[in-house]
């Protein structure tokens, strides 16, 4: 029989209540939106940088155009054309027979009265002849006389009589021819006018075909004498814009010498030839108030309208092309270059024509401006850079 195993006494259970997990505290975890929000606002931020770096550091570039400031007559131009001051009645004053000037008494400017002294010539000559002539006449009227007599009485034959008509005939014509040039050797002004050229001096020689050391440049002319109430314009018109033109035109004339004046006229004729090489046809633009400031040969301006206008009293306007026209904030203005900058500045429109508006409020004409502010996407401030 087997020896009984001894029992085992029960062991001890150790005292896990005094244990303790150390554990990290929990982070609390980060919402995804606000991940995708702080993306979201560093990349607007970052893009709102850029567009501000953009906008101030490099400068937009820009073509300008500028507010114009332009007369009635200019804004109603159907038509320009440029020309030249002319007279309808000029003269070039020369002697009919050749000798030399002992008297004249015009210089340039001076005003004549038809049939008024000009000038005198040397007639020694033609006195000694006119002498002569006379004596030849008077005798050839007494051998007509006696002639005459003779032949009454039945003492001489009519064949000599009629050689004493004819021979007293020629005398006298002589004289009438002499004294005909004595009336040459005065020069008198055949219109009223004004002296605007003095071609030759006291003690000079001139004939009618022109002067000793001049040649025939001026004809033998000794002055030139204008009719200032014919002045006109001379202009040439391109063919092709002939039929735009019709009698009595109303037009405004600019004198390159007075850009500041305008002088009501209008269109007095069309001259019936063409110009083949050029393509031209000259037209005659007559003036409507004239005055003193207008001379021959002065450039001028033309510009046809479509309607008479106020001439010397012409309202003056601005003027822009309608692409400077853009709209900020319902507001209609244009963008003005300031120091490299455009600036919005609102204006008032009027009438637009074609590809130009009127500004009646806002600008005074002169002003810079971007010329293409309505597509260029402008926002006011922003830097320009003006295109060459």
């Amino acid at each position: 029989m087997s020896t009984p195993m001894p029992i085992d006494s029960p062991r001890q259970v150790p005292d896990l209540s005094s244990l303790r997990i150390r554990r990290e505290p929990e982070r609390p975890k980060r919402p995804l939106l606000l991940l995708l929000a702080g993306a979201v606002l560093t990349f607007a931020i970052a893009v709102g940088a850029y567009a501000w770096m953009s906008s101030s550091l490099r400068a937009l570039p820009v073509e300008t155009t500028t507010a114009a400031l332009i007369t009635e007559g200019q804004a109603l131009t159907i038509l320009s054309a440029s020309g030249y001051v002319e007279a309808e009645t000029k003269a070039d004053l020369s002697p009919k027979i050749t000798s030399r000037i002992t008297e004249l008494r015009v210089t340039e400017g001076t005003r004549v009265k038809k049939g008024e002294i000009i000038a005198r010539l040397d007639h020694q000559d033609l006195d000694a002849q006119l002498a002569e002539a006379e004596a030849s006449w008077a005798q050839a009227a007494a051998d007509l006389v006696r002639e005459q007599n003779l032949f009454r009485q039945g003492l001489a034959p009519k064949s000599a009589l009629d050689a004493a008509v004819a021979v007293e005939a020629a005398t006298r014509a002589r004289v009438d021819y002499i004294k005909a040039l004595m009336d040459y050797t005065v020069l008198r002004a055949p219109f009223d006018g004004v002296v605007v050229a003095k071609r030759a001096h006291v003690g000079e020689a001139v004939s009618p075909f022109g002067s000793p050391g001049q040649g025939s440049s001026n004809g033998g002319a000794i002055v030139t004498l204008v009719d200032f109430s014919t002045l006109y314009v001379g202009a040439d018109v391109n063919e092709s814009n002939l039929a735009r033109l019709s009698p009595k035109q109303p037009a405004e004339i600019v004198l390159e010498a007075y850009p500041d004046q305008v002088y009501k006229g209008f269109l007095s004729q069309i001259i019936p030839s063409a110009d083949r090489q050029k393509g031209t046809v000259k037209v005659k633009v007559a003036f409507l108030d004239p005055d003193e400031r207008i001379l021959p040969d002065l450039s001028a301006r033309v510009n046809f309208t479509s309607a008479a206008t106020q001439g010397k009293t012409a309202r003056t306007r601005v003027e822009v092309p309608r692409s400077a026209l853009a709209v900020r904030d319902g507001r209609t203005g244009v963008f003005l270059i300031k120091n490299d900058r455009a600036v919005f500045h609102p204006v008032v429109v009027g009438r637009q024509t074609g590809a130009t508006a009127e500004i009646t409020e806002g600008l005074v004409g002169g002003e810079r401006l971007v010329a293409d502010a309505a597509s260029a996407g402008l926002v006011n401030g922003i830097k320009v850079k003006v295109s060459k």
